[in-house]
């Protein structure tokens, strides 16, 4: 049965999730911009019953770990969470998966960490540079952070009319709740706006695709391939896929039939993570 605990860190405290208890090498799991750890709860259950270890983390800002002063986050300072906690923790070796912001930490933390103790790299749909369309249609799903709802269904009714999270079924509907707070007998997410935008404000300074020879470890690349909306709104452009597959002899591929929220629980998602991870 999975469990939260809290993790004392240099920048601040993370609140992070395990599913299992094995003494294998664990799988550490970091979630996109705005999003928590709850976005990898299928595949924790999915390891769990494979008697294998996942721990998903909230980023800093997020969920229900620290918010922290202006000028502390951007991916690197995020990166550096995750392998410090890595070490708090005890673990020699871990696997890393990353999903949308998540995926461009983690190769921030390859570069970093150069294989001394990550074992294999994830990149769930983050890789490259977003289409504008498909980073128009995220920005726009910031707007829920800013907002006060009457109750805890009104606010998941506006997430889920938005249409990104799609299918839309229990889990984001267990992920949007879990960031929800009560004040004034009003509701709103936890999650720090202002963490939220200098993330953005720091994304949009950086060409991920420097980090890429960097990467040396096995890597498995997940591509979405339905777009978020208008027909070219991909967070990974097929031309990035291709050549991030050419330039990284150390990375593999599969292209996966969801749009770039729907990715993180696809089954196929799940499937093709185990397998490598294995």
């Amino acid at each position: 049965m999975a469990q939260d605990f809290d993790l004392e860190l240099h920048r601040g405290r993370l609140r992070a999730r395990r599913f299992g208890k094995s003494s294998g090498v664990p799988a550490l799991c970091i979630p996109g911009l705005s999003s928590n750890s709850r976005v990898f709860e299928r595949l924790g259950e999915q390891f769990e019953r494979d008697g294998r270890t996942l721990i998903a983390f909230d980023l800093r800002g997020r969920g229900w770990s620290d918010i922290t002063e202006k000028g502390t986050y951007g991916w690197e300072n995020h990166a550096r969470d995750i392998l410090e906690a890595a070490q708090a923790m005890g673990f020699p070796q871990f696997d890393y998966v990353g999903h949308s912001m998540g995926a461009f930490i983690g190769m921030a933390a390859a570069s970093i960490d150069r294989g001394t103790h990550m074992r294999r790299l994830v990149l769930i749909d983050g890789l490259g540079v977003p289409s504008q369309t498909a980073l128009a249609a995220i920005i726009a799903g910031l707007a829920r952070l800013k907002g006060t709802f009457a109750s805890a269904d009104e606010y998941v009714a506006a997430v889920r009319g938005a249409g990104l999270a799609a299918p839309w079924n229990d889990l984001w509907e267990q992920h949007y709740r879990y960031d929800l707070i009560t004040e004034n007998g009003n509701v709103h997410p936890r999650t720090d706006a202002v963490a939220v935008g200098e993330d953005v404000a720091y994304g949009a300074t950086q060409d991920p695709r420097k980090l890429w020879p960097s990467i040396t470890v096995p890597t498995l690349l997940l591509r979405a391939t339905i777009p978020l909306g208008a027909p070219d709104a991909f967070v990974v452009t097929k031309s990035d896929y291709d050549e991030f597959l050419a330039a990284v002899l150390s990375a593999k591929g599969a292209e996966i039939p969801a749009n770039h929220f729907g990715i993180v629980a696809a089954q196929e998602t799940l499937d093709e993570i185990e397998r490598f991870l294995k």
